[in-house]
């Protein structure tokens, strides 16, 4: 039997900008179904995801074993469309049969913003 691995593709990224991102993603068929993807193009990298850097995301949970999936959402629509208790299946490695997992938490997304600096008039 051959082993159950995961695949990885880029995919276009828009943030809440409106600026659009090369963001790698993992192909699967229930994930894209939902979360609004569209093949990469010719954009710059999303870049490493930090504390202060993360795309849009929404976590599910298989109510049996508490697993849980994290599942990136490439448009703000696709993120939107998507309620708490929504249920997708999964297949999960090893398993023969689909698991079904309910959306728990919406994480929106995060970039560091720049702001101005207070500026103090010269002393004499």
């Amino acid at each position: 039997m051959p082993a159950d691995q995961r695949n990885f593709q880029l995919f276009t990224y828009v943030d809440d900008n409106g600026v659009s991102w090369n963001k790698r993603g993992e192909l699967d068929a229930a994930r894209n179904a939902v979360d609004g993807n569209a093949p990469f193009g010719n954009h710059p990298n999303w870049g490493r995801v930090t504390s202060r850097h993360k795309p849009r995301t929404i976590i599910y949970q298989d109510a049996t074993t508490f697993r849980t999936k994290e599942v990136i959402f490439y448009t703000s629509a696709a993120y939107n469309l998507v309620a708490l208790g929504d249920i997708i299946a999964f297949h999960v490695e090893g398993e023969v049969a689909a698991v079904n997992y309910a959306a728990i938490r919406k994480v929106p997304e995060r970039q560091p913003a720049a702001a101005g600096t207070r500026q103090l008039a010269d002393h004499a």
